[in-house]
């Protein structure tokens, strides 16, 4: 069953032919596809630390998008697929939709993918502006690059609401890290008895989000082998200055950052040692001296155990070539019944029944405007006249739009911006949400 979506695309037509383009950064172009980056607009929430651990909540339960919907003219499938569970040998065959992603991982992945930010760092809390994107066309909160490649000179319709909307840029991100974890035990080894519940065997799934390559191994000799500063775990701080890994040299920069720690040990660091709030993101939060969310329990593999240095001896790295067949060699226990030792869950219980309208609420574009014009040069330049198209959102909360031109020189922008600047998709905000606007100096 294929469900309909408020979604916009706004048309350009012009009858004459005037050769221009906008200019994009060659090494984004080579990232990024083609035509190099999409311009998005999107809504960084003001309450951006509840609603957005709601919105990852949601997904991690597959509750926010439930089947398949049209729009734009195009079948967009957002669904979660579920998870496979179980060791090597013992493995189930079909995704359980059942079987949920823990939370806790997935918010410290968009902590350390994006600072929970989903717009760009010149956008306020609670404005509207840029999307966040990094150099190689990482988008959003999620920092979603794996089908975001502009290779048209347009965005699909799934594309514009990825980097449009953090509902869906969420919703993508989640099922890519179940897709990491799925692809055990054919082309990733597995952590524990590949329990989904556990959260000690998603290391590997957590390796992958950022790329299964040798820069995350935690034995690779670039990386300082004191980096745990004393602790029993080699964690990431997340700047937790009562965690061991912060060793303070005086200043606000410890001698261990971000940039020296493992991916996965930045993300199940920023777990235990959550980030705290910002005066600017939550005042309330911030004054009331509360972290971003509870400190999570686990272990970190237990590299003393012979069993499990084995399993990351930097040569079982390298006889697995490319890991066709998921590197069994690098499979490593998490529980240890000799000392007592068992995976955690999640401490975040699963939500109860609840509506995506929460996270999407309802949506209505008016567009008001000429669908076609005929446009005069201006100058010796190549500039012409513009036209003025407006979009409006009649429903409530965010609807999305993306830019089609019936000729790639044609671009649209928003009034007053310069012509450097571009935009392939953005949102309209229901007149039921207040947008927090900078002034200009």
């Amino acid at each position: 069953m294929v469900r309909s979506l408020a979604f916009a695309v706004v048309g350009v037509a012009a009858a004459i032919a005037v050769w221009s383009h906008v200019l994009r950064d060659s090494d984004s172009a080579a990232a990024c596809g083609t035509f190099g980056p999409y311009d998005f607009d999107t809504f960084e929430s003001g309450d951006s630390v509840d609603y957005y651990t709601h919105v990852i909540r949601m997904a991690s339960q597959g509750a926010l998008v439930h089947e398949p919907f049209e729009a734009g003219g195009e079948v967009i499938d957002l669904t979660y697929q579920g998870l496979l569970s179980g060791p090597r040998g013992d493995r189930t065959t079909t995704p359980d939709p059942s079987l949920r992603v823990p939370p806790s991982i997935y918010m410290a992945i968009a902590w350390v993918e994006a600072n929970w930010a989903n717009a760009s760092h010149s956008v306020p809390w609670g404005g509207v502006g840029p999307t966040l994107r990094s150099f190689d066309c990482g988008y959003g909160v999620g920092q979603v690059t794996t089908g975001m490649r502009n290779d048209a000179g347009v965005p699909t319709a799934k594309q514009a609401l990825v980097g449009t909307n953090i509902g869906f840029n969420v919703a993508e991100g989640m099922r890519i890290l179940a897709d990491k974890w799925n692809q055990a035990p054919g082309l990733r080894p597995i952590a524990g008895n590949g329990d989904t519940e556990a959260l000690e065997d998603w290391y590997y799934a957590i390796w992958s989000y950022n790329g299964f390559a040798f820069v995350n191994h935690p034995f690779n000799p670039n990386r300082d082998p004191l980096r745990n500063g004393g602790g029993i775990d080699m964690i990431y701080h997340c700047y937790d200055e009562s965690a061991p890994s912060y060793v303070d040299i005086g200043g606000s920069i410890p001698l261990y950052g971000y940039g020296d720690y493992t991916y996965p040990e930045r993300v199940y660091g920023c777990m235990r040692f959550p980030p705290s709030v910002s005066a600017l993101r939550d005042p309330e939060r911030h004054d009331a001296g509360l972290p971003m969310w509870s400190p999570v329990e686990f272990n970190m593999p237990f590299f003393h155990r012979s069993e499990v240095a084995a399993s990351f001896d930097p040569v079982v790295w390298e006889t697995c070539d490319i890991f066709i067949d998921g590197c069994a060699p690098m499979d490593f226990p998490t529980s240890f019944e000799d000392v007592e030792v068992v995976p955690h869950n999640d401490p975040l219980p699963p939500l109860d029944s609840v509506e995506a309208a929460s996270v999407f609420g309802q949506p209505a574009l008016l567009i008001e405007g000429p669908s076609s014009a005929d446009l005069e040069i201006l100058d010796d330049t190549g500039k012409s006249e513009s036209v003025r198209v407006t979009v409006t959102n009649t429903g409530s909360w965010i609807g999305s739009y993306r830019i089609l031109s019936s000729a790639p020189w044609l671009v649209a922008r928003h009034p007053g911006q310069p012509s450097s600047v571009s935009l392939d998709a953005g949102i309209a905000i229901g007149a039921e949400t207040e947008i927090v606007v900078i002034a200009e100096p």
